[in-house]
């Protein structure tokens, strides 16, 4: 079944100061640049548990979300999960391999949730989540949808793959041309339609399920 409900919801690691380095970074950028980051956030947060090319682990209970900006701009997201939820401990935009390497998560949070109970010097802020942050910005709504689409169309291809259907069989299993299958694996399309989806959903077997809360 192809689920629309949220697998882990995002938050904010706070230092013992207060202070939440993730949030502070992303107010710095400009709104375009939080769309696109928070777009990659929030794929993790219906998508979980994944790895690339949405997220990577860098070991220790540490993952990374990469976001590819404007300019040939990459800004990085690091976070653990800690009692069920995504912890935001550290975000940066890694233009060399210098830059990389100067900015990895800082002592406190290298170890994840272990360090952060060890030390005792940040906790996860419960004040503001994430969607709450983006909703804030106007971009709660922009982010999910997309959001949804792309976890969904990667669904429909693994799905493809398993049952060895190429896109014409596909296509002719949804009664619909080629060119409209590519626009629905095409997570940036707009005119995709909950009744398409469900057509694909049920061309590989499957369901799909929309949810009100």
């Amino acid at each position: 079944m192809i689920d629309r409900a949220k697998k882990i919801a995002a938050k904010f690691y706070a230092t013992a100061t207060g202070r939440r380095p993730v949030r502070e970074w992303l107010l710095s950028l400009s709104k375009e640049d939080r769309r696109v980051i928070g777009h990659g956030i929030q794929k993790v947060e219906f998508g979980w548990p994944i790895t690339m090319p949405y997220c990577r682990p860098l070991g220790r209970g540490l993952w990374e979300v990469r976001s590819s900006l404007s300019g040939s701009r990459i800004a990085r997201v690091i976070f653990c999960i800690k009692d069920g939820a995504m912890v935001l401990l550290h975000g940066f935009e890694k233009t060399t391999q210098k830059t990389l390497a100067r900015h990895r998560p800082c002592d406190h949070t290298q170890t994840g949730d272990r360090r952060m109970k060890k030390r005792k010097r940040g906790y996860v802020d419960h004040s503001e989540t994430f969607d709450e942050f983006l909703a804030k910005d106007g971009l709660l709504a922009e982010t999910e949808e997309s959001a949804i689409k792309e976890i969904i169309a990667d669904q429909i291809k693994l799905a493809m793959d398993k049952k060895g259907l190429s896109k014409t069989a596909m296509a002719a299993r949804m009664k619909t041309s080629r060119r409209q299958l590519d626009r629905l694996l095409d997570p940036a399309n707009p005119s995709v339609t909950l009744a398409t989806l469900r057509r694909a959903a049920s061309a590989v077997g499957r369901n799909l399920r929309v949810e009100l809360e």
